[in-house]
């Protein structure tokens, strides 16, 4: 059987809201014999060397807890707007599948806070798969 996906990219933001999406990208990942790239996005506009450090760090215990050495994978830390962040590296990195966790917010919340995963959904040029927390 061929591989859908080789390259699958999973933004976290480090809360237990990801933990789903990782759990998905793990089976994923070991069915495809994928390549995950682990993902933050820095808001702001640029990406002092304390956070990136930090977020890297953080990054490399994730992929330590739930990837394991059994998936390969690559820790990516940009900075910007959350969702143009995933899309450009979903461009950058020529991923095959993005998932990503959704905090599921609605009605008020949803209409001020707005969606990551409605932009990353809309602008992506490959498919996603949303998690919504349990």
């Amino acid at each position: 059987m061929t591989a859908l996906f080789k390259k699958i990219l999973c933004p976290v933001d480090f809360d237990r809201v990801s933990i789903p999406a990782l759990e998905l990208v793990h089976q994923l990942a070991l069915q495809n014999e994928a390549t995950v790239y682990l993902l933050y996005v820095v808001p702001g506009q640029s990406l002092p060397m304390d956070l990136e450090k930090v977020a890297r760090d953080n990054l490399r215990g994730i992929a330590q807890k739930w990837l394991a050495d059994r998936i390969p994978h690559e820790i990516v830390v940009s900075s910007g707007k959350a969702a143009a962040g995933i899309v450009n590296a979903q461009q950058t990195l020529n991923a095959d599948l993005i998932v990503m966790a959704t905090h599921g917010r609605t009605g008020a919340d949803h209409a001020r806070l707005g969606s990551v995963a409605e932009q990353v959904i809309r602008y992506s040029s490959c498919p996603v798969i949303t998690v919504r927390p349990r």
